[in-house]
């Protein structure tokens, strides 16, 4: 058993039709009541966060507006229990998925945050439960409810982004296994990838979409490559796994100051163009920075992860799902590759870097 107990799991099952005919897109019964009209999309990964799955299903149920799971007369199974609110998709080709539903009202009488439970089934697995569907502006999502929060298939703290049309767009994606209890999980492959530790690192002229040089063409070589750095040239559209990772960096590049420590993260865009069901297009790039407050961290852009004008003369793998660099005065000083965005990555990142100071 993957994920481990699951009460109502099984309701995934209680769907007509059968899994085989089911959409990647769906439109929950409350959509056209009154309330706040919101579209959830975003793309379902592999373990490995960055191969999309497909024909993965996911369903999800909600409160109505009076913060209750209604069911309506006649309803059987879990559907009296989880309400006529509910629904279910089926991820495409591209691991794309899609809800049109209302933002759910909270218990009455509650302190419990608004939240949408969801449970997936992926092929060759046993159904489990991720992480449910918070709101960002919630005013109830206290420090210690986020502090609480599993990230079980990664983050599901979502942001509503209002539309022209009055339905509010809202993206998570979700990362199969992550933080899943009995996941059977290999790990990423051991490849080569990026220059060796000991060479010196090319000049090349990324775009600058966060940092000192937000919105110009710089070289991080030419201009920063007197002191000590850290690169992090990554091989997936997937920026939601990167948010704490990002967040330590621009804390210790506060605490070390600029001139001691630099940190670069080159977006090497794998989808090759932008794509604008992915939601990972440049625009929305420099919104994540700004949400997360990247003031001194630059996340810089590339034109694909085989551009030879810039991944080619650092020696990248595009198979690799990153690459990392510490570098002195231009010098690779160490190299991590194909590497989780946890405690551990970060603190061998910063300790070889701090070490490099002495």
């Amino acid at each position: 058993m993957v994920g481990g107990s699951c009460e109502g799991c099984e309701a995934i099952y209680e769907q007509a039709p059968s899994f085989d005919t089911l959409s990647a897109v769906a439109t929950l019964p409350d959509f056209n009541e009154p309330g706040t009209r919101i579209a959830i999309s975003g793309i379902v990964y592999q373990r490995d966060q960055r191969t999309p799955a497909k024909d993965v299903v996911i369903y999800i149920y909600h409160t109505d507006q009076s913060g209750k799971y209604v069911a309506k007369a006649g309803q059987t199974g879990w559907a009296k229990r989880h309400g006529y609110i509910r629904g279910w998709v089926k991820t495409d080709q591209h691991g794309f998925y899609q809800f049109y539903t209302l933002r759910p009202a909270r218990y009455p009488g509650s302190n419990a945050v608004e939240h949408i439970h969801v449970t997936v089934k992926e092929p060759g697995k046993n159904e489990y439960w991720v992480s449910e569907y918070l709101f960002e502006d919630d005013s109830l999502l206290s420090a210690a409810e986020r502090k609480k929060y599993e990230f079980r298939g990664g983050n599901g703290i979502i942001k509503l982004v209002p539309q022209a049309n009055g339905i509010s767009h809202v993206t998570r994606h979700i990362i199969l296994g992550l933080n899943v209890p009995d996941y059977p999980y290999a790990g990423l492959p051991k490849i080569k990838s990026g220059l060796a530790v000991g060479s010196i690192c090319p000049a090349f002229d990324p775009l600058h979409l966060s940092g000192a040089d937000s919105g110009k063409t710089v070289c991080p070589m030419c201009k920063y490559g007197y002191g000590l750095g850290v690169m992090v040239w990554f091989n997936h559209a997937n920026l939601d796994q990167m948010g704490e990772f990002a967040k330590t960096l621009e804390k210790e590049m506060e605490k070390q100051g600029v001139k001691k420590l630099r940190v670069f993260l080159v977006y090497m865009n794998p989808l090759y163009k932008q794509d604008s069901n992915t939601g990972e297009d440049e625009r929305k790039i420099r919104q994540w920075c700004d949400e997360l407050g990247l003031k001194r961290v630059a996340m810089v852009w590339v034109p694909s992860p085989v551009d030879e004008e810039t991944c080619g003369l650092y020696k990248i793998n595009p198979e690799a799902k990153n690459t990392v660099f510490v570098y002195k005065k231009r010098t690779i000083i160490g190299k991590w590759v194909n590497v989780e965005y946890n405690d551990e990555t970060v603190n061998a990142i910063l300790k070889k870097a701090v070490s490099a100071t002495l």
